[in-house]
């Protein structure tokens, strides 16, 4: 399954961030699961990624399970 690190795939958080409109370091705390993410965020995401909102929300799950 895959993380949120794993659908930016090659593309830099710099990058995303920016086409997200939050800070990298924020970007970096929802990658590591120490942030909440909002569903306005999850739907950017998921337009930067090009995967569906389920695919971001289940990828950030796995985050917050893995800072557990």
């Amino acid at each position: 399954m895959a993380t949120l690190e794993n659908l930016r795939g090659d593309k830099s958080q710099k990058s995303v961030a920016q086409l997200v409109g939050i800070s990298k370091s924020y970007l970096s705390l929802l990658e590591n699961g120490r942030r909440r993410m909002s569903l306005d965020i999850a739907e950017k995401l998921s337009k930067v990624y090009e995967v569906t909102m389920d695919d971001v929300l289940k990828a950030y799950k796995r985050c917050r399970l893995n800072e557990d």
